[in-house]
């Protein structure tokens, strides 16, 4: 008696194999969408947090903010900055984050930015931000009267 398979078995074996990597790409790569779609929506959360515990503590006795910078052509991003407003800013405590060339940022805010006071953390600004992936997907995040973001 001889052991091993035959040539059909192993074509049979190799279409299940080709049938479930052609099943797996496209669920890999709406899971590579959204997870970077929820990091960034996550980093942009935090730079609003920090720019209002920042003002909330009073570092350095000043107002911060974040500008989210939209370019129509090129790589969109948002900056954590000290100071009144952003054109005012002290540019050496920038923190900047260049969002990926596949996402692209829309914003409701006036002037692009929100700004918290010093002591109390009130924004200037409430409104909406929204994160579009080019592929498919979104994340949006709420900045509400008392300067709370949220990620929907």
């Amino acid at each position: 008696m001889k052991k091993g398979f035959t040539l059909t078995e192993l074509l049979i074996v190799i279409g299940i194999l080709i049938i479930t990597m052609a099943a797996a790409v496209p669920i890999y790569g709406r899971l590579q969408t959204t997870a970077q779609l929820d990091e960034s929506a996550a980093q942009m959360v935090q730079a609003i947090r920090v720019a209002r515990e920042r003002s909330s503590a009073g570092l350095n006795n000043s107002r911060h903010g974040v500008f989210f910078e939209i370019n129509a052509g090129g790589d969109d991003k948002f900056i954590l900055y000290q100071g009144a407003n952003y054109s005012s800013r002290d540019i050496s405590y920038d923190w900047a984050v260049t969002l990926d060339n596949s996402l692209s940022l829309s914003t409701t805010l006036a002037g692009n930015e929100i700004n918290f006071s010093t002591g109390l953390g009130i924004p200037n600004n409430t409104g909406l931000l929204t994160l579009i992936h080019n592929v498919g997907g979104s994340r949006e995040i709420t900045v509400n009267s008392l300067g709370m973001a949220e990620q929907h």
